[in-house]
């Protein structure tokens, strides 16, 4: 899960032009055994131990006027409610509180269940646990707190590659997002401490047999790099993961190791050419949009709207955070490669380098291009707001974009 706070912690002052940044890193075990969230196959039975921990990363920024939480956490999805009882555990002295938040999910089908209250939520991640939700709420407010409490300057860097061989559409599609964006933030020694890796695959290198938290192959990646880096803290965005599919090498727990360390690899290459970030500039932007009315089907069934429409949700949160040029696109949703393309293409016209973010601020299911969803196809199952909803979305935060890159225009030239 990703976690992305303004608020206004101690601003350095006008003449200090720089970034700064705090790290935490906990680990995301609730009590007792819950049922692993992804796989309905499951049936919530309770999970059976611990194959890596699942954990919650997060980093603080801030630049002369602004300070923003990211916290990546080991998790399936987020909705609204898990956000708002954040933001309630984020409650401190007025000059401390949250201006606001968005949170994100890196998407494991293997990590803790049963913190979803919607009869949907349910099918995938077992019956609701109030202590599994307070623990998972707690625990993400305790990470912001803690990284907060000890900023140091630091520098970006940024680098997008091409990888072959790492993903393929699960739809039968040709179109694969197989970039890998990563941004540096380093210390002043130029050492990293802390990276952002944004990869689109599906974390389902572990099926439904595996009953051990796990967090699939982000957790290798993660794992590979702060042990490559020692003292950097590694956080892990899903990109536009709806129709792309991890390519598997081995049997079992294998799958997951090798491609963590294949990304992580890349990484470590890639950082030798990264481009190096001039300005120390956050922006923000977030707006919460109404969605078409909920539009579930069964193959070529289609549900009524009075038996769908109190399992669906009827908006859903945008978000843009502008940190230099490096953007990130928050999305609610399994959003298809190709719509993410589209954002990423949009975003590049306005002299952005886009990181998509997928599973923030809420779920509201899979978002395809329209001839997409009238497929019978398990995707198109789970678009549960109709065909529209997923270009309805792309076209908003492209508007939020030029919004963004007007904002940065007048700000340079007032400071001209």
């Amino acid at each position: 899960m990703v976690v992305l706070v303004t608020c206004h912690l101690s601003p350095v002052t006008a003449d200090e032009p720089q970034l700064f940044v705090g790290t935490a890193k906990l680990e995301l075990i609730p009590p007792g055994a819950p049922p692993l969230a992804g796989y309905s196959r499951r049936r919530g039975r309770p999970s059976t131990g611990i194959h890596d921990t699942p954990f919650v990363r997060a980093i603080v920024l801030q630049d002369h006027g602004t300070t923003v939480a990211l916290v990546s956490c080991d998790l399936l999805i987020i909705d609204e409610r898990l956000v708002e009882a954040v933001h309630t555990r984020l409650g401190t002295p007025p000059s401390r509180q949250p201006a606001s938040l968005v949170v994100a999910a890196t998407h494991t089908h293997s990590g803790p269940g049963a913190y979803g209250q919607k009869f949907l939520e349910k099918l995938s991640m077992g019956h609701f646990d109030p202590a599994v939700f307070d623990f998972l709420a707690t625990r993400i407010a305790q990470a912001i707190a803690m990284a907060a409490t000890h900023l140091q300057p630091v520098t970006l860097r940024h680098a997008t590659t091409a990888t072959e061989g790492l993903v393929v559409n699960r739809m039968g599609r040709e179109v694969v997002d197989a970039e890998l964006t990563v941004l540096s933030l380093d210390d002043e020694r130029r050492n990293p401490v802390a990276f952002l890796v944004n990869f689109s695959a599906h974390p389902t290198t572990l099926g439904s047999w595996n009953r051990q938290l796990s967090a699939d192959y982000p957790g290798a990646l993660t794992s590979a790099l702060e042990q490559r880096y020692p003292g950097a803290t590694c956080l892990f965005l899903a990109g536009a993961v709806g129709d792309q599919a991890p390519v598997k090498h081995g049997e079992r727990f294998e799958p997951s190791r090798w491609l963590g360390e294949q990304l992580a690899a890349r990484v470590t290459a890639s950082l030798d050419g990264a481009h190096q970030g001039q300005a120390s500039t956050i922006r923000v932007i977030q707006r919460t949009v109404g969605l078409p009315p909920a539009h579930l089907q069964l193959g070529r069934l289609q549900l009524p709207s009075w038996l769908s429409q109190p399992l669906v949700d009827d908006d859903a949160a945008l978000s843009l955070l502008a940190v230099d040029h490096a953007l990130f696109i928050g999305v609610p949703c399994d959003l298809s490669a190709e719509l993410g393309l589209e954002l990423k293409a949009h975003a590049r016209a306005l002299g952005y380098q886009p990181l998509l973010v997928g599973f923030a601020n809420d779920y509201i299911g899979y978002c395809l291009p329209e001839r997409l969803y009238r497929t019978i196809s398990y995707e198109a199952s789970l678009a549960f707001n109709g065909p529209t909803t997923g270009s309805m979305l792309v076209e908003e935060l492209k508007r939020m974009m030029e919004e963004l890159a007007i904002s940065n225009q007048r700000s340079a030239i007032s400071e001209q």
